[in-house]
């Protein structure tokens, strides 16, 4: 097993902590950490612009906030050697939060950061029934699967989270799915937020707006939450048409809205069946356990 060491911080064939980009990207499998370096290699990437290296190396490559500029991190020069190296020791803290707390720093399998933050990749489906992966030493949960996928297709898993700036950079991730009837909801968007049972409302942001529903089509929409929703008493949803011929008068048929925390993926789904939303009206409605077929 190889020791790499990158501005004091050790970075094990186990786990890649940053590893460093300076003098080491574009050379070849034996001259930097690789994924056949061990049994199983997973890689986080922190500061890609900078002192880290941005190709994928592991067996599952993990870039939180796209692997650049890290939240909570100085963004002028002027404040010294932090600016050089917080991004670069963020890779560390992560890990060591993952470790330390009852964080589940729940991440997305995508082609780009972009496409992440657009919601194209919204669900975990590619994993086999699993959750989606996991940042931390909980990442070897999904050891086979992801030797699998890249001794079998030479595959690269990409995979993408966004955290908070300060220790424990948690938040909370959840998935609202959508099944419409009505064949007039068409291009728009569908905003949504949780009311816990302290009647405290939370809202998300929402990882894509637009969308084209299309009658009896499954839409999932990804949140993300900076406080967890255990405890949940309420949907509030709205649907607003992208045109600016808004029509107050219009109602929506939704066969069915179900919502999962991806970040507990171990809670059950709640769902809420065959109600009317009207346009550009807000309606909160009470969830409950979602029927077997559903879950």
């Amino acid at each position: 097993m190889r020791v790499y060491i990158f501005l004091c911080l050790m970075c094990w064939a186990r786990s890649g902590l940053d590893p460093a980009g300076p003098q080491f990207s574009g050379k070849p499998s034996t001259g930097r950490l690789d994924y056949t370096d061990a049994d199983f290699v997973d890689v986080i990437h922190t500061d890609t612009n900078g002192l880290g290296i941005k190709q994928p190396l592991g067996h599952i490559d993990f870039y939180p906030n796209g692997g650049k500029k890290q939240p909570g991190c100085p963004k002028s020069i002027f404040s010294g050697l932090e600016f050089i190296k917080c991004d670069h020791q963020r890779a560390v803290y992560l890990f060591m939060a993952a470790l330390e707390t009852s964080c589940n720093f729940i991440s997305f399998s995508c082609r780009s950061y972009k496409d992440y933050k657009t919601g194209l990749c919204a669900d975990c489906a590619d994993f086999k029934g699993k959750s989606c992966p996991k940042l931390g030493y909980q990442t070897e949960l999904w050891k086979d699967i992801l030797k699998e996928r890249i001794e079998n297709t030479t595959l690269r898993t990409t995979v993408f989270l966004d955290t908070v700036g300060t220790n424990p950079f948690c938040t909370y991730y959840f998935v609202l799915s959508i099944i419409v009837l009505d064949k007039n909801m068409k291009d728009g968007y569908v905003t949504f937020k949780l009311l816990n049972q302290l009647g405290i409302v939370e809202e998300p942001r929402l990882y894509e707006r637009h969308k084209i529903f299309y009658k009896l089509q499954e839409f999932k929409i990804l949140g993300q939450f900076l406080n967890d929703v255990a405890n949940i008493s309420s949907i509030g949803l709205a649907y607003f048409q992208s045109s600016n011929q808004q029509c107050s008068m219009c109602k929506y048929t939704i066969q069915l809205l179900k919502l999962k925390s991806l970040t507990y993926p171990e809670r059950p789904p709640l769902c809420i069946y065959n109600f009317v939303l009207k346009e550009s009206k807000e309606l909160f409605l009470t969830p409950s356990t979602c029927k077997p077929r559903e879950i």
